[in-house]
C-alpha cells in the first residue's frame, strides 16, 4: 500500500484499483477525516519501515543532545528519487549510528603522565564491515593554557592481556593535531572500526591523551558535560543521488485534472518529537484529480492499489463488473532521510523509500 494512493477519488471509487473519473466536493469534516486517516496511515507506515511495532521509549533528554546532532549538521541529506525498479523496496535502510561512549575512569585506567580520559562503548552488532564508509570520533575540547600552538592527542585502545583483565595493554589508534582551542574536534576511526567489524569484535575502550596539554593540569580537556558529551558516527554506503528530471504539477485552485496535493507531516503535532530528532517534519504529498484528459495518462508503470480502496470494494454489496480506468497515482516517489533514537538509546539515520510523492500522472 502507499500513502499518497489514499486519494478523496480514490476512496470513492466503484472499482479497487482506479481512480474515479470525476472531483468530488468534500465538505470540510470529509476533508478532516480524510486527512486524519493519511496522516495515521503514514504513521504505521514509517514504524513498519523502521521495523518497530510502537515509537520507541527514550530516556534521555534530547534537550541535552550535543548540538551537532540535535541541530541535524551531521545529517547526510538524499534527493534520492526511486526509480521503477525500486518501487517494491519497503525497509529502511541505515545511513548512519550514532554511538554515546560512556566515560570509565575504573575499569579502563592505563597509566598516563599527561592529562587523559578514557571510554567505552559496543559496535552494533548488525553493521557490516564492508558497509561502513566513515567513522567519527567527536569530542569537546576545552580551553587549555598551551593552546596558542597546535595541540597532539593521542589515541589508543585499551585491552588486557589475560582473561581476568587484571594486565592492561594498550594499542595506538591515532595521533591527531588539532589547532581548535574550544570546540569540536573529529578524529577518523574508520580503518580500526571496520577492522574490529570484520572480526566481530564489538566491546571496546580508548584512550584519549592530550600530550601537549599542561603538565600541571590533570583534568582532561576533553568535556564531559551533558550538552558536549562524546559521541562516534558510523556512516554506511550513501545512497546515490538519481538525477532524473521531477515531472510536479501541483494543484491550484481551479485545478481538477490529476495533480500533487500538498500534505506536510508535523512531528511535533504527532507527539514523535520526542524520539525523531530531525526533520521536524515533512511535505508527504498525495495525488488528487481526476484523468479525463487523455493527454494526462502517463506511460509509467502500474503502482500499489489503495488498501482502503479494497477494502470498501471488499464489503460493497453491489456486484457491479470492474470498470478499467486510469488512476491519478505517484509516478515518482523519494526517500525520506531521518535521525531518530531507537530503543537502545542510540541515534540511527535512516532512509525510508517511497515516503515523499514527487509527481503524479494517471496510468
Amino acid at each position: 500500500m502507499t500513502l499518497s494512493d489514499l486519494s478523496p477519488e480514490s476512496l470513492r471509487s466503484n472499482c479497487p484499483g482506479c481512480g474515479a473519473r470525476r472531483v468530488f466536493q468534500e465538505s470540510n469534516m470529509e476533508k478532516y477525516e480524510i486527512t486524519a486517516l493519511r496522516i495515521e496511515i503514514i504513521k504505521q507506515q514509517i514504524l513498519k519501515k523502521l521495523r518497530l511495532k510502537e515509537p520507541p521509549s527514550v530516556s534521555m533528554p534530547l534537550s541535552t543532545l550535543p548540538k551537532p546532532l540535535s541541530n541535524g549538521t551531521v545529517l547526510h541529506k538524499s534527493n534520492k528519487l526511486e526509480s521503477d525498479a525500486d518501487m517494491d523496496d519497503f525497509y529502511g535502510t541505515t545511513d548512519q549510528v550514532i554511538l554515546f561512549p560512556q566515560e570509565d575512569g575504573v575499569r579502563c585506567t592505563p597509566a598516563s603522565l599527561n592529562p587523559a580520559t578514557c571510554f567505552t562503548f559496543k559496535l552494533p552488532a548488525e553493521l557490516q564491515a564492508e558497509d561502513v564508509t566513515t567513522v567519527e570520533f567527536w569530542f569537546y575540547k576545552e580551553r587549555d593554557q598551551r593552546d596558542s600552538h597546535n595541540q597532539t592527542f593521542v589515541v589508543s585502545e585499551v585491552a588486557h592481556w589475560d582473561l581476568n583483565q587484571s594486565v592492561q595493554k594498550s594499542k595506538l589508534l591515532v595521533i591527531h593535531e588539532t589547532d581548535v582551542k574550544a570546540g569540536w574536534v573529529k578524529i577518523d576511526l574508520l580503518w580500526t572500526v571496520k577492522n574490529w567489524l570484520e572480526y566481530q569484535e564489538l566491546t571496546h575502550a580508548i584512550h584519549i591523551a592530550c600530550k601537549t596539554c599542561a603538565m600541571e593540569i590533570t583534568k582532561s580537556p576533553v568535556s564531559l558535560e551533558s550538552e558536549h558529551k562524546p559521541f562516534i558516527i558510523i556512516s554506511t554506503n550513501a545512497m546515490k543521488k538519481n538525477q532524473l528530471q521531477k515531472r510536479n504539477i501541483n494543484c491550484h485552485p481551479g485545478v481538477s485534472e490529476c495533480c500533487r496535493e500538498n500534505l506536510y507531516i508535523s512531528f511535533a503535532d504527532i507527539g514523535w518529537d520526542e524520539w525523531i530528532l530531525q526533520p521536524s517534519g515533512y511535505h508527504a504529498y498525495f495525488c488528487r484529480g481526476s484523468c479525463n484528459n487523455a493527454a494526462s495518462i502517463t506511460q509509467s508503470g502500474a503502482h500499489h492499489s489503495s488498501l482502503i480502496q479494497r477494502l470498501l470494494y471488499l464489503h460493497s454489496s453491489s456486484a457491479r463488473q470492474l470498470e478499467l480506468v486510469p488512476c491519478c497515482s505517484p509516478t515518482k516517489l523519494s526517500s525520506l532521510q531521518m535521525l531518530y533514537v531507537d530503543n537502545n538509546q542510540t541515534i540511527t539515520h535512516a532512509t525510508l523509500p517511497n515516503m515523499v510523492v514527487e509527481a503524479c500522472g494517471c496510468m
